[in-house]
């Protein structure tokens, strides 16, 4: 006698269709899910560089304190250190903050073990305490240099920083502009320094830059 089940037409196993429906489902999930932990981690590392750029914000803050006025984001000619090369604002900047054993009240000691040399540049002297003639740069997340512009370079629009590009994975040059209020028409932090990051893709002057003031 046949089971009800064999009459009734039932059938135990999955039909081709309806497993390629079911992994169809799985994909999309996996996509939903990877997407999401992609935002995530952008998130973070955005949240990340908030805080770094808070950081050197109030190192340089103390140094305005100590010195008068913040650190200048270009060489003074008796350093020796050409204007018109890459890097030069975060390079100068470096070199005001890491020199006569300076140290912020502290500020210092994480920044210290962010600096690079994207561009392998050195100084025909030494400038700073780290014991060589690098021209280094304080890193973003990213690895990338931040960019730091002094008050008096606000208007200076040819400063070209080397970083790499997140969609291709190539070194690029891009020109970090200082930040205006679209509503004043007054550049930010008029009175003191901008410092941007080029953020995960790497470009300065895109969307998705970082500042460590807010702005519209």
């Amino acid at each position: 006698m046949k089971s009800a089940v064999t009459r009734n037409g039932a059938r135990a196993g999955f039909t081709l269709i309806e497993l390629l429906a079911v992994m169809l489902i799985i994909a999309i999930l996996v996509a939903v899910l990877v997407a999401q932990l992609g935002d995530s981690t952008r998130a973070v590392m955005t949240e990340k560089c908030r805080t770094d750029l808070l950081t050197l914000q109030s190192a340089l803050k103390a140094y305005a304190t100590d010195n008068g006025s913040p650190p200048p984001s270009s060489f003074a000619p008796a350093q020796e250190v050409g204007n018109d090369g890459v890097n030069v604002g975060i390079e100068a900047l470096v070199v005001a903050l890491f020199s006569k054993n300076y140290n912020a009240g502290g500020l210092l000691n994480e920044l210290r073990d962010k600096v690079i040399n994207t561009d392998n540049d050195r100084s025909t002297k030494q400038l700073t305490d780290f014991g060589g003639r690098e021209l280094f740069e304080i890193a973003d997340p990213w690895e990338n240099p931040i960019a730091y512009i002094e008050r008096a370079d606000y208007g200076v629009t040819n400063r070209r920083y080397l970083t790499i590009e997140s969609a291709s994975g190539q070194e690029i040059e891009s020109i970090p502009l200082a930040f205006k209020n679209p509503t004043t028409g007054q550049y930010y932090a008029s009175s003191e320094f901008q410092l941007i990051s080029a953020g995960e893709d790497g470009r300065f002057g895109t969307e998705d830059d970082i500042t460590a003031f807010k702005r519209e």
